[in-house]
């Protein structure tokens, strides 16, 4: 009996033992699980890098065989951020043309691991271990996984056990730095999109099936809405037309889309420049037109002057009509040095057509086109005494000239003095063209040479005069500058390479 009572007492005694250490351990099951609970519900509230990594920081400072984490964030092929915490302080270094060992699998002592981290820390490193944060967004591209590193002091007997410890813990960490990421990917994307919407210089607004403007960007004006309200497929809004268009926005489980985008084009520099090229082609037909004109014209001249010219010599020298029929024959003569002008300047194409000309004989040749033009104001017309050569296509030249003067002469309203002027300054040929006019508004000065720019009255001009004219003289090795006084006028200079001979 006693016998039996002994081994009951020691049965039971170790089954109090046993179960005593069971308790004992699914106590510490039940603390390691709360600690990992809460170590979740931290990083449940993280939302910035920065306090992801103090609070890594905090969570294994009771293991001193590891140094704090260190965290490896790609960011596209071969670039991408290293996170290290000091202190309180979290320092990121961008690196860029750098590769890192890809893999699904926890690793211990990897020397491209401590290879990597040494040279984007710019500091000697030691042993590692090496944990990819892989999510299921990243089970297709490792490449793109983070990785988080420890630097270790752990025997080889012990780094397993330790290995299991944080992959207990860094698979929440995974899953925390994913969100992170992918809310700074959307933030960086509703930016960009956001910066892009405003940037367009067009109105473009998305507006729901009821016609309420959701989003629109910085050009949208209350008079779009209505505009696009009404269905209209144009609208003028302060002087500017625009064609309304429509994108739906539909879902796929409805039938009918929920919103649309309205974008609304602006056309008003393509009718401009419609208007324009109309206009051109009008200058063309009619420069053709006179060209034709200045070929019949010449003709009956000829006829007139020859017969003039025979008349003349059958009559009494000194007689009136002999005196009246040589102001027929010089006027004759005169109107075919104007038409032979004519047809010289009309002349041209893309192949140049160099030639050395005299500057002065090429404005006497051009001011008869402008005697209309410059009949209202004095002129003061000074040309050299000697030869002003340059080589240019003379036609071209001409235009210049006949450009300036007009637009001098169109400066002045009813009154005022144009200035034209020929000099040699060093080796440069100079033509001054001066007038008395307004002067050119600051705000105008800078945009004076730029193509279809005009200050004139829709159907008064194309915008193409000035441009058109620097073009051909810096075709020539020259320039065109001007300067100009508000109320008192405004000077062009063209100036030339001389030529000697």
């Amino acid at each position: 009996v006693d016998d039996l009572s002994l081994d009951a007492d020691k049965t039971v005694s170790e089954r109090t033992q046993e179960a005593e250490q069971k308790r004992k351990a699914l106590q510490l099951q039940v603390a390691r699980l709360r600690r990992v609970i809460a170590f979740i519900h931290e990083l449940s509230a993280v939302i910035e890098m920065d306090e992801l990594l103090q609070l890594l920081r905090r969570e294994f400072k009771d293991q001193h065989e590891l140094d704090p984490p260190i965290l490896f964030v790609p960011r596209s092929s071969g670039s991408g951020d290293i996170y290290h915490s000091r202190d309180t302080r979290v320092f990121r270094h961008q690196l860029q043309d750098v590769s890192w060992e890809v893999s699904l699998r926890f690793r211990s002592g990897v020397a491209k691991d401590s290879q990597f981290l040494a040279d984007g820390l710019g500091r000697p490193v030691g042993q590692v271990l090496a944990f990819p944060l892989v999510s299921v967004r990243y089970q297709k591209e490792p490449q793109r996984a983070p990785i988080i590193f420890f630097e270790h002091r752990l025997k080889a007997t012990t780094v397993d056990q330790r290995m299991g410890w944080l992959g207990e813990r860094l698979q929440p960490v995974s899953w925390a730095l994913d969100r992170l990421l992918l809310e700074s990917e959307l933030k960086s994307t509703s930016r960009d999109w956001a910066m892009t919407f405003d940037e367009l210089q067009d109105p473009i607004a998305i507006v729901d099936q009821n016609g309420q403007v959701l989003r629109a960007n910085s050009h949208w004006q209350p008079e779009c809405t209505d505009a696009a309200h009404d269905g209209r497929s144009s609208v003028m809004i302060e002087k500017r037309s625009y064609v309304i268009e429509r994108y739906p926005i539909r879902d796929e489980s409805a039938m009918t889309p929920k919103s649309s985008v309205i974008y609304m084009r602006d056309e008003t520099r393509s009718h401009q420049l419609k208007s324009q090229l109309v206009q051109v082609e009008k200058m063309s037909a009619i420069g053709q037109l006179a060209g034709h004109i200045a070929h019949e014209l010449n003709n009956p001249l000829t006829g007139i002057r020859s017969l003039a010219q025979v008349l003349i010599a059958e009559l009494d020298a000194g007689s009136g009509l002999q005196a009246d029929l040589s102001e027929v024959e010089s006027a004759a003569k005169r109107c075919q040095s104007i038409i032979n002008n004519l047809l010289e300047y009309s002349r041209g194409g893309l192949t140049p057509n160099l030639a050395t000309v005299d500057l002065n004989d090429v404005v006497l040749k051009t001011l008869p086109f402008l005697k209309s033009a410059m009949g209202l104001f004095r002129s003061d017309i000074d040309l050299s005494d000697r030869p002003l050569n340059v080589q240019v296509e003379p036609q071209l030249i001409q235009q210049v000239i006949f450009n300036l003067v007009n637009n001098a002469c169109q400066a002045m309203k009813e009154t005022g003095e144009i200035s034209i002027r020929t000099t040699r300054n060093g080796p440069m040929v100079r033509l001054v063209i001066q007038d008395t006019g307004m002067g050119i508004e600051p705000d105008v000065e800078q945009r004076l040479f730029e193509p279809f720019f005009t200050t004139k009255k829709e159907g008064e001009g194309t915008g193409l005069g000035l441009s058109m004219s620097r073009d051909f003289v810096r075709r020539f090795g020259g320039d065109i500058t001007f300067n100009s006084k508000k109320g008192e006028g405004t000077t062009f200079i063209v100036e030339l390479p001389g030529v000697e001979g």
